[in-house]
């Protein structure tokens, strides 16, 4: 939708700048899990940021969200209960004025969740599922930076994950396609169930850039900075 240039070399740092309307718009590519994070964002602060979007794609932990619904959440903590970020209440409540639909907690896994029967387990204690907005919501709060967790849906809590997503991620947080194929080799009864998700993250990402074109040109008149996660889900 926008003219991103790529503004870092270093082969950890994806870090990319685009004007929107008359907001500057920074956006670091972080890979799945928290090493991935810790890496990506070393130098994510080290300019002025007057806020920080953490962005990418969720599971559903309840039947109430669909494939492409956005959510923006008011807390976001990890599985074991011990650790809580509170998002910006001002950021998420513009956040519900764009469309978003504000919810309570997003949890953060150190592993996929992949069953049906994992997400409706932890979908008492949590709306959605990622593997970073924790991390990046704390590196913002370390630096004194307002931030907010909006997540768009990419399978619901009905779906199984078609594959182990845990065994395909390479050192960087991404999806190997080499590691896919490995996996589709000896169960190739799965390649249908993987294109309809790979279609699903596909509709879920145009939806969340859609959302957030519009709500960054919204929450601050001064150049806005994203901290925004590549989806290792969206094939």
């Amino acid at each position: 939708m926008r003219r991103f240039h790529r503004v870092s070399v270093d082969a950890w740092d994806q870090t990319y700048h685009a004007d929107v309307g008359s907001v500057g718009v920074q956006v670091v590519v972080t890979g799945a899990g928290r090493f991935a994070v810790k890496q990506s964002l070393r130098n994510a602060f080290d300019q002025a940021t007057d806020v920080c979007i953490v962005s990418g794609l969720a599971g559903a932990l309840k039947p109430d969200y669909r494939p492409g619904a956005i959510l923006a959440a008011r807390t976001v903590g990890d599985l074991q209960g011990t650790r809580l970020m509170r998002g910006d209440a001002g950021l998420i409540s513009r956040a519900g004025e764009c469309g978003a639909r504000i919810v309570e907690k997003f949890l953060v896994s150190d592993r996929v969740v992949s069953t049906t029967e994992e997400k409706k387990a932890l979908g008492v204690s949590g709306d959605a599922v990622d593997m970073e907005s924790l991390y990046i919501l704390a590196a913002a709060a370390h630096a004194g930076v307002p931030a907010v967790a909006i997540r768009a849906i990419s399978d619901d809590v009905e779906s199984n994950l078609p594959l182990d997503f845990d065994r395909t991620f390479n050192e960087r947080g991404a999806v190997s396609v080499p590691r896919v194929l490995r996996q589709l080799v000896v169960r190739p009864h799965r390649i249908g169930g993987l294109i309809r998700l790979a279609h699903e993250s596909e509709r879920a990402a145009a939806a969340l850039a859609g959302f957030l074109d519009g709500y960054v040109q919204r929450v601050t008149p001064s150049p806005l900075p994203e901290i925004a996660k590549a989806e290792a889900l969206a094939i």
